[in-house]
């Protein structure tokens, strides 16, 4: 199915692609539409309508069609266009994430917009209002 998508498409669509695509690696790992299923825990018919695009297959699913079938999970988003990503999201120090991590553990809103403020001040930013004020 070499088509392209845009963000127009339905998830249908995508669930057809990425059977197709199932399909394509199966057959030519010369895999059996049966092996597969049992390999990934799954009845020879519900694997069918994967591949057909019929049934969505799961992410836990998928992973261990790539398991079973000895390739990388991103060859199953072949032919399928994301388009442009509409929010980047940037590299996160670890350190970063830390601080996220406990900082959503504190429960005082006061705290947290202190913090916040805080973290902003250091890093020459500018100071956010508090959410208590």
């Amino acid at each position: 199915m070499g088509r392209a998508m845009n963000n127009t498409n339905t998830t249908s669509e995508v669930d057809v692609i990425i059977g197709s695509n199932i399909r394509r690696i199966r057959e030519f790992s010369g895999v059996s539409k049966r092996g597969l299923a049992k390999a990934v825990g799954i009845s020879w018919s519900q694997m069918k309508k994967c591949e057909d695009g019929a049934r969505r297959i799961s992410a836990g699913s998928l992973f261990a069609v790539a398991r079973a079938l000895n390739c990388s999970i991103d060859e199953f988003w072949r032919g399928i266009d994301t388009g442009e990503p509409t929010v980047l999201l940037p590299e996160q120090s670890d350190d970063a994430m830390m601080v996220a991590r406990n900082f959503d553990r504190i429960r005082s809103p006061v705290r947290r917009a202190a913090i916040a403020n805080l973290i902003a001040a250091l890093a020459d930013g500018v100071a956010l209002k508090s959410a208590a004020e």
